[in-house]
């Protein structure tokens, strides 16, 4: 694991770092599609192809990464579910109210795209 910032150009920057180990990374998984846009940029500034010597996913499913080149592996997480059930206890809280539950998990989906190496009409 890098620590970096969750911007394009910090996941740039740990694609660096990763890049250098011996041997290197045959995947990377960034914190968010963001970063995991910097890592693409890194790994084709050292002539390597994106989804064939380096797999790539990221965390969010932001619009642009089904347009990004190769389009992004990533994990799309319920974020309007997140939103209303934040809000929903943000109001019983206010309202001196109890919690149901404190804590909530909800199921992210995978969205598999190019840059994990699957071409998306060969998977059938």
């Amino acid at each position: 694991m890098v620590p970096g910032h969750l911007t394009q150009r910090g996941g740039a920057g740990c694609a660096d770092v990763l890049l250098e180990l011996d041997p290197p990374p045959t995947a990377i998984l960034a914190g968010n599609d963001t970063m995991a846009f910097g890592v693409m940029s890194a790994i084709r500034q050292r002539g390597l192809e994106v989804g064939v010597d380096v797999v790539v996913g990221g965390f969010d499913d932001v619009p642009d990464a089904e347009y990004a080149n190769p389009p992004l592996t990533t994990v799309r997480q319920p974020i309007y579910e997140i939103g209303r059930l934040t809000c929903r206890m943000l109001i019983r809280v206010i309202n001196g109210e109890p919690l149901d539950d404190a804590h909530v998990l909800l199921k992210p989906e995978l969205v598999v795209r190019e840059s994990s190496g699957v071409r998306v009409g060969s998977r059938r």
